[in-house]
């Protein structure tokens, strides 16, 4: 039984090859285009239950092609594909209405069941209601439920300068969201500066995050500004921060309540203007209770 009809836009061949196969396999009906101009042009006989569309292609690209959607089929759920660093791009199509994104590289069984929700959403909107559906409007981001509470939450506390915590398994775009509150903060202007406590050694990490004076430890020939001065004025992103050791989690609470610090092997303290947004794929509170990160921290970045 064929459960739903599904476009897929792209200049790559390779791209909508792979797309149709996963999606004619999880019982799809699937059609290709090369170009945005195509797949306007088909929309005029037809329409899809749901549409992915690359976002960087030659002529008309995505954006142009979900603006020109939006105006024509505004209840069509269009699913934006992205490189996975393309913020720009990302929050972009979540403004001019994307359903939801897709980063390349992708998981085919991500992408389906993506492709599975859209569906769903766009075929509820189908089916009679007691209430007349409201149009959709420039104030709402996006269409999936999930991603406009994402959006309103960073229309809430991009103006504010509070640390933020992002909770989410990996590959969920937790750095995709803190690029966003910083880029629509008012520090927009100013560094922004990521770590991952994850990627780190742990006697390493003190040095990284807070710098070190010369002479130190073994090694440390020169003064060397840590992530915090290096993010002064700006954000500092703090990802898998579950992993950070307690002594460092007591410094940086430090940090947070009175915005200075010293460096490793310094006496004079550093002053310094950072918001901190924290991210992590682990239970925090299951860590506060087995005794590995400090409840005090986790309540001052839980926000």
């Amino acid at each position: 039984m064929q459960r739903g009809i599904a476009w897929i836009v792209d200049d790559d061949s390779s791209i909508r090859w792979v797309l149709e196969r996963a999606l004619t396999g999880a019982g799809l009906s699937c059609t290709t285009f090369e170009s945005g101009n195509e797949v306007l042009d088909a929309l005029t006989t037809k329409t899809p239950d749901v549409l992915l569309s690359d976002i960087r292609m030659p002529g008309m690209d995505g954006l142009a092609l979900l603006k020109q959607i939006k105006q024509r089929h505004p209840m069509l759920p269009v699913i934006i594909m992205t490189a996975h660093s393309d913020l720009d791009a990302a929050v972009s199509a979540y403004q001019q209405g994307a359903f939801d994104y897709l980063p390349k590289p992708f998981d085919i069984d991500e992408a389906v069941a993506l492709v599975d929700r859209a569906i769903s959403h766009y075929q509820e909107q189908q089916q009679p209601r007691n209430a007349p559906i409201s149009s959709p409007t420039a104030d709402i981001i996006g269409e999936a439920p999930a991603m406009q509470d994402v959006f309103r939450i960073i229309g809430r506390l991009s103006r504010s300068s509070i640390s933020v915590l992002i909770n989410g398994e990996s590959g969920t775009g937790k750095e995709l969201v803190a690029h966003a509150l910083h880029r629509h903060s008012p520090r927009s202007k100013a560094p922004f500066i990521a770590l991952n406590m994850a990627a780190i050694p742990k006697d390493l990490i003190e040095s990284e995050l807070f710098g070190h004076e010369k002479g130190a430890f073994t090694g440390a020939n020169t003064v060397r500004q840590g992530r915090f001065e290096q993010a002064d004025g700006g954000t500092l992103f703090l990802d898998e921060i579950g992993d950070m050791p307690l002594d460092v989690q007591t410094r940086l609470l430090r940090v947070l309540a009175d915005g200075q610090f010293y460096r490793v092997g310094g006496y004079a303290p550093v002053k310094v203007d950072v918001r901190i947004i924290a991210a992590t794929h682990q239970n925090l509170e299951q860590r506060v209770q087995e005794g590995k990160f400090r409840e005090d921290l986790f309540h001052r970045l839980n926000v």
